[in-house]
């Protein structure tokens, strides 16, 4: 949604960004990937800048492969389950890798997009109290982990768009996979598919939760924040869901 991906050839590719993003965030996705694959984990790795007319890019390896969960393919039952696991496992790695030195933090990116939210004020406040009681973690972080954001390659799956990546806290970031996995945009919003996205949701809680051992309390302590963040201008989210559900999770405290 933020950039066009150009074939350079010679194993490398281009992620040229679109006017108004930024500079910021695309700071912040080259020190996450670089970052990430540092730690040794599977990602694209930059490898430097390159501008075309007046549009800054990103350089990086070339990775082959297909999105974990193709939209076009259809929400399958026996296909989701299986990305789904495999999701919750490369979040779960992730997860497993130091921040230090990494100087984003979740909680700076989570304040001002819960400022820039479109949500009455007192929701607002409740938000920013939650963060502002939540502790500073210094796990590294994807930010906006889902499916689409998994490629599946020879080598296993990788995480790209990094323009997300920060330091901070494991059970936000399940929280941010878990309302965007809910609440992701829906072409076509319905019952059926408010269901499937929730059953999806729930498996990929479980799995995670499997693997890792993290209780659900972190999780759901983090749920308002991340909620009320995902209603800004220009989010992926489905927002009449969003906002009743961060209405909701305002009066449970996790």
């Amino acid at each position: 949604m933020s950039a066009d991906v150009l074939r350079l050839g010679n194993g490398k590719v281009l992620k040229l960004f679109r006017p108004g993003v930024e500079d910021g965030v695309i700071r912040r996705e080259l020190d996450g990937a670089a970052h990430a694959s540092e730690a040794g984990l599977l990602v694209p790795r930059p490898i430097g800048w390159q501008s075309i007319d007046d549009r800054r890019g990103i350089v990086f390896e070339e990775l082959k492969g297909a999105p974990l969960l193709d939209p076009k393919s259809g929400w399958h039952i026996a296909r989701a389950r299986s990305a789904l696991r495999k999701l919750a496992e490369c979040h779960a790695r992730i997860h497993q890798c130091s921040a230090v030195g990494l100087i984003h933090h979740q909680h700076d990116i989570l304040w001002v997009r819960i400022l820039s939210a479109k949500v009455g004020e007192s929701l607002r406040r409740a938000a920013l109290d939650r963060v502002q009681a939540a502790p500073r973690g210094n796990t590294l972080c994807h930010g906006d982990f889902h499916p689409g954001n998994a490629v599946e390659t020879a080598r296993g799956v990788a995480a790209v768009d990094w323009s997300s990546g920060c330091a901070g806290d494991p059970a936000a970031d399940v929280a941010r996979t878990e309302m965007l996995l809910r609440y992701g945009q829906m072409p076509r919003p319905s019952r059926i598919a408010l269901w499937f996205r929730n059953r999806a949701a729930d498996f990929y809680l479980r799995h995670y939760r499997r693997i890792t051992g993290m209780p659900d309390q972190p999780i759901a302590a983090w749920r308002l924040p991340v909620a009320v963040s995902g209603l800004g201008k220009g989010s992926k989210m489905y927002r009449p869901a969003l906002l009743e559900a961060a209405e909701r999770y305002r009066y449970l405290q996790g």
